[in-house]
């Protein structure tokens, strides 16, 4: 069970970062709270992708603070999983799937120390919640984009960390996966583990997911998905007005970013 003590799962306070030069996200503040299964949601070009990045520390902020569970990454790391877009995985990478799945542990065991029998059994309860038990010796680059993604999702479960960054894991997943993956994740963060995922479908994270970071360079709103989500909000966000009628985000445009 994640351990619980009343601080935020993920802070980031007056956050400024991009790449190239180019500042794409300013002055970034939220709060996401443990055990909600979180969404970052924005138009394309808003800086999700950065966003995720630069609280990990992988593109450099200009500036700005950023505390997991109330402290900086380098003191909890073994506490945050991370799964990077399809795009950003190298496919040619000779390793098997459970290889792959294997990496969750080297955060508690290190890179050189053989693998015990309890992290042999976090492997193997890992593949099996995400379906891919009968991939375990199949190279990753023979892999579908689908089958990859759900292995990569894989190796952050079992890490058994307290908060899961996702950067669009249901690229190339059929709807019914996505479904089955996300009803995976909502009883995680029920358990008190804590999810911030990076998604494009307005529609799909009103019907899953309880808490939602609304970006558009800048965070527009925070909250739960219901006060987040308004369709004042999403005009500002998209530039898109609400379906003609509209009484609420039920009945907004779904927009893909």
């Amino acid at each position: 069970m994640p351990r619980q003590d009343g601080t935020a799962a993920l802070s980031i306070s007056d956050m400024h970062a991009g790449y190239s030069g180019r500042i794409v996200v300013r002055g970034v503040e939220l709060s996401v709270p443990r055990g909600t299964l979180g969404a970052v949601v924005g138009p394309n070009g808003a800086g999700k992708s950065t966003l995720v990045k630069a609280a990990l520390g992988l593109l450099p902020s200009v500036r700005g603070t950023v505390r997991f569970f109330g402290e900086p990454l380098p003191k909890v790391r073994s506490r945050v999983a991370y799964v990077p877009q399809q795009d950003a995985v190298t496919e040619d990478f000779p390793i098997t799937a459970v290889q792959v799945v294997e990496m969750g542990r080297y955060p508690h065991r290190g890179w050189l120390r053989r693998l015990t029998a309890a992290d042999d059994a976090a492997v193997s309860e890992a593949m099996a919640a995400v379906g891919v038990t009968d991939l375990a010796d199949c190279p990753l680059d023979e892999l579908s984009g689908g089958q990859r993604q759900r292995v990569f999702l894989a190796r952050a479960l079992a890490q058994r960390a307290d908060l899961l960054l996702l950067d669009e894991p249901f690229t190339a997943v059929d709807a019914r996966t996505e479904t089955e993956l996300l009803d995976l994740l909502g009883r995680r963060c029920a358990e008190g583990t804590t999810v911030l995922a990076v998604h494009h479908d307005l529609r799909t994270v009103r019907d899953h997911f309880d808490h939602a970071v609304l970006l558009a360079g800048t965070v527009v709103a925070e909250g739960p998905v219901g006060e987040a989500l308004t369709p004042a909000n999403l005009e500002r966000a998209y530039g898109l007005a609400p379906l003609a009628g509209s009484g609420g985000t039920d009945e907004m445009v779904t927009v893909t970013a």
